[in-house]
C-alpha cells in the first residue's frame, strides 16, 4: 500500500492536530477553543481565589493551546478569541463578558513588574514557532 494523498481542503488527524493542503485554520482552531470552554465550564464551578484562577489559565486552559501553537501558526483573531475566554475567567469565572479590571498588557507582565504573570497566546505562539526554526538552523537538526 502507497502512500494515500489528501484532497485539497480536507484533512487528516495526525496526533490531535488536524493536517492537510489548503486546510482553513479553523479546522484546528474550533476544535481547541470548544475543547479551552469546556474546561472553562469544569473550573467555573470551583470556588478559587484570583491566583488561582490565574493558576488554571496558564497551567490548564492554555496547555492544549501550546501543543496546537507548537506546529500552526495562529492568527490574530484567534489569539484575541482566547484572550478574551482567558481575560472572562479570571476576572468573573465565566465564560460570559465580564470587565476587566486591569488592562492585558498588565496581566501579562510578570509578577515582579506589577502584572499577574499571565501568558500571552500569541507571543507563546510566536515563540514556540520559533524554536522550531533555531532547532532546523542548529547543526544536526536539519531534516
Amino acid at each position: 500500500m502507497g502512500p494515500q494523498w489528501i484532497p485539497k481542503g480536507k484533512g487528516v488527524r495526525y496526533l490531535g492536530i488536524q493536517v492537510g493542503f489548503h486546510l482553513p485554520p479553523e479546522a484546528n482552531f474550533d476544535k481547541m477553543l470548544s475543547a479551552l470552554k469546556g474546561k472553562l465550564i469544569n473550573w467555573s464551578t470551583c470556588r478559587l481565589s484570583l491566583a488561582g484562577r490565574i493558576l488554571v489559565a496558564n497551567q490548564v486552559l492554555l496547555a492544549s493551546m501550546w501543543y496546537l501553537a507548537a506546529a500552526w501558526n495562529s492568527n490574530p483573531k484567534m489569539c484575541s478569541q482566547i484572550r478574551e475566554v482567558v481575560r472572562n475567567f479570571i476576572w468573573s469565572d465565566k465564560a460570559n463578558n465580564a470587565r476587566a479590571k486591569v488592562k492585558w498588557e498588565t496581566l501579562v507582565l510578570q509578577i515582579s513588574q506589577g502584572g499577574l504573570g499571565i501568558i500571552d497566546p500569541k507571543t507563546q505562539s510566536e515563540a514556540l514557532l520559533a524554536k522550531l526554526l533555531v532547532r532546523g538552523l542548529a547543526p544536526g537538526g536539519e531534516p
